[in-house]
């Protein structure tokens, strides 16, 4: 079966269609990126780790104790951008990149303390146990990713029921990443480390406990702060309800029959 229809189709007719859509305020917004702090940090990686394209890292870049010591603190926060070799900055960013990309916490601000926190355990638990950095330094994003791992598995367990598919992956997961850091930390040795194929510098193995202590600190933090509100809020709409009328409104006559 066929429509026909005898109203011509003119230029003038389509443009009076378009220009009343838009009096309307009809409005086609553009594609926003779900995380835009991610160009941040993709720019930061390009930037720090750009000169092993070069044939040599950004040595002045690097965390070395004695240097920060001396004023030059803005190794405390570029140290984590810079790679050794190409294949070094391959392995951590693109796991770091993954790992954050994939956080549940729809809060910027809390993944942005995820990152800090993994970053800062990460350096206090390699400075202190590590002493080998006061002379080969410490970079690389793999102790933010063993964070950020940690922590997703963290919020996988928390999000789905007890004893699901996606809980027991995230339980297993949580437990692989803490085993491998916990031997790695005392055995001195990298697991897996045969995959480096000697592109990656000296390892800090230390660096990856410390990152998962930093991010998994940052959970409970930020879980334990979210409560405390919500807690108090609970407290007082409890007392609000025991109370008269009469407490609440003063002066007011109680109209709620109420035995005293």
């Amino acid at each position: 079966m066929t429509i026909q229809s005898n109203l011509p189709v003119t230029t003038e007719g389509l443009c009076s269609v378009l220009a009343a859509g838009s009096s309307v305020g009809t409005k086609i917004s553009a594609p926003r990126l779900a995380r835009p702090e991610m160009l941040l940090f993709v720019g930061l990686i390009v930037v720090f780790s750009g000169p092993v394209f070069l044939g040599s890292p950004w040595y002045s870049m690097m965390f070395q104790p004695a240097a920060v010591k001396a004023g030059e603190s803005w190794r405390l926060l570029t140290h984590p951008f810079v790679h050794i070799t190409w294949y070094h900055l391959l392995l951590d960013a693109s796991a770091f990149l993954l790992l954050y990309h994939g956080l549940l916490e729809r809060k910027i601000t809390r993944r942005l303390i995820y990152v800090v926190a993994a970053a800062a355990g990460s350096l206090l638990l390699s400075w202190l146990a590590a002493p080998a950095i006061s002379t080969g330094g410490l970079c690389g994003l793999s102790g933010i990713a063993h964070g950020l791992m940690a922590i997703s598995a963290v919020e996988l367990m928390v999000a789905q029921p007890r004893g699901s598919p996606e809980w027991r992956i995230g339980a297993f997961t949580f437990a692989i990443v803490v085993c491998k850091a916990a031997f790695e930390a005392i055995s001195g040795r990298i697991l897996f480390g045969f995959l480096y194929f000697g592109m990656v510098g000296e390892p800090v193995t230390v660096s990856h406990a410390g990152g998962i202590v930093g991010g998994l600190f940052a959970v409970l933090l930020l879980r334990s702060a979210k409560r405390a509100p919500s807690a108090k809020s609970s407290e007082d709409a409890a007392s609000f309800v025991g109370r008269a009328p009469k407490d609440i409104f003063p002066g007011v006559p109680n109209l709620i029959g109420t035995q005293e």
